[in-house]
């Protein structure tokens, strides 16, 4: 019990260091963001050594937090594993990502007085904080811990394509020097790139190895492959082309089966994680949709005193951006994990046109527009949110043989293809409706010119977009899905 309660204080006292780490990159943002840019007299110098000292603060705390993160995932490894595994995913977040690195250039921008990207600098390391503090907090670790998973594993498969190419270049430029009979230089030249293609299907295969069992069989023809890279080099250096350009052709078969191995495991971590992500999906949008009605309901009521121009509405309409720039923030983790798992092949790029109408609001309110047309817009988003919530929750019903959306030729979830369909006939009529305000606006002349050709090929490519996913959508539906059986 003692043991659980300490683990407990430890826990504490990290997110405790994140806050106040949060706090101080805030504070320095702030002081940086208001200072005058111009600060070349010796006045404005110790204003910005104070805030230095503050961000090398947050320094401190990222650096000290880093170190008990790791401190105490070895102390509760045995006795909580998902919370050990847990402070290790954000411990190598923290890492990849340079977040204290990161803050020792904002530190070195504040010493140059070049405040304007110090504060930028500054605005992302606050994003990266944020996201490795809803990390420590989810519930769910097994999830992330596939997700991070999958992306590895995404980053493997691209990587693997590239050596798989670069194999290929390699036995075509030795079966050209083959027919030359090849002279040394241009065979040492060879050899050289084909230990460079052995290392990288070495760290390939070491890499791939902490998914254990299920990597087995791609890590042995990585191994495979890197020993007959490893016999081809000894024949270039031999200058043997042939025989070298036989290892590479066995290499090649080693590789292509290690990459089709990989998209295997692959989707079969996609389906393991595909309902979760979709259930964080449906309540990320409904989130989004509780806070833009919250953002829509304070901009009516500022509406008639913004209109009389009264100081305090204005800077209230402009807070407001802050709140959309988070909606925006968590519509685009939306489409992050649609890309990531494909669970759907039209709601990432629905996600995308409202995101759209997102950035449009977020841009009005820092103008500290509040007037019929924004709360219209406003409600349009909420609007579009709530079809693609509705569309999803009839995706999620599941399907059954007794008529319950099984299709009878592939035994799929028809259910999934129609709320697709229901997606993109949204998108169809969103573009219709944008392309006629659009009309109506060049008719009534209440467009620039530049706005008009901005919008225009606004659409364009979004009807582009509707287009490509409709034949993508009706080449991936089977026969019977389609004639409705």
């Amino acid at each position: 019990m003692r043991s659980r309660k300490k683990i407990m204080a430890s826990v504490l006292v990290l997110m405790f260091v994140i806050s106040q780490m949060l706090c101080s990159v805030q504070a320095a943002e702030k002081v940086a963001a208001t200072a005058d840019k111009s600060a070349e007299d010796d006045k404005k110098i110790a204003p910005q050594t104070r805030i230095q000292f503050e961000q090398d603060k947050a320094k401190a705390h990222m650096q000290e937090l880093e170190e008990r993160m790791f401190r105490l995932s070895k102390l509760i490894r045995e006795s909580q594993p998902d919370d050990a595994a847990r402070l290790l995913l954000g411990l190598r977040k923290a890492r990849e990502q340079l977040i204290l690195d990161r803050m020792g250039e904002a530190s070195k921008m504040l010493d140059d007085l070049k405040l304007d990207k110090a504060s930028q600098e500054q605005k992302e390391i606050l994003v990266l904080l944020e996201e490795l503090k809803k990390l420590l907090l989810t519930a769910d670790i097994g999830l992330e811990l596939k997700l991070e998973q999958l992306r590895k594993l995404i980053d493997s498969r691209e990587t693997l394509n590239k050596l798989l190419k670069k194999e290929e270049l390699q036995l075509s430029n030795t079966l050209e020097q083959q027919k030359k009979s090849g002279n040394k230089k241009d065979l040492k030249a060879l050899e050289t790139s084909e230990q460079r293609n052995q290392k990288s299907a070495e760290n390939l295969e070491q890499m791939l190895r902490e998914y254990g069992p299920a990597s087995q069989s791609i890590c042995k023809s990585l191994s495979g492959a890197g020993k007959c890279m490893g016999g081809a080099c000894k024949k270039l250096g031999a200058s043997q082309p042939k025989p070298a350009s036989e290892e590479q052709k066995k290499a090649i078969e080693q590789l292509s089966s290690a990459q089709q191995d990989t998209k295997k495991l692959e989707d079969k971590l996609r389906k393991e994680v595909e309902s979760l992500v979709r259930q964080r999906v449906m309540d990320q949008l409904q989130d989004m949709i509780a806070q833009q009605k919250q953002i829509r309901e304070v901009t009516t009521k500022l509406q008639d005193r913004v209109a009389q121009k009264q100081k305090q509405a204005l800077a209230a309409v402009r807070r407001l951006a802050t709140s959309e720039e988070k909606i925006i923030s968590l519509c685009s983790e939306s489409i992050e994990l649609c890309e990531l798992t494909q669970f759907s092949l039209v709601l990432p790029v629905a996600l995308g046109a409202v995101r759209e109408q997102m950035e449009l609001v977020d841009e009005g309110l820092l103008l500290a527009q509040a007037d019929k047309a924004m709360i219209d817009d406003q409600k349009q988003i909420e609007t579009d949110l709530q079809a693609l919530l509705d569309a999803m929750i009839d995706a999620s019903r599941p399907s059954n043989k007794n008529g319950g959306g099984q299709c009878k030729g592939c035994k799929g979830n028809r259910n999934k293809l129609l709320a697709e369909v229901k997606m993109l006939r949204w998108m169809q009529q969103s573009v219709h409706t944008r392309t006629d305000q659009l009309d109506r606006q060049i008719e009534k002349k209440k467009i620039t010119e530049a706005s008009r050709q901005e919008r225009i090929d606004l659409l364009s490519v979004r009807q582009k977009e509707i287009d490509l996913i409709t034949g993508r959508l009706h080449s991936m539906t089977c026969p019977h899905c389609l004639a409705g059986e």
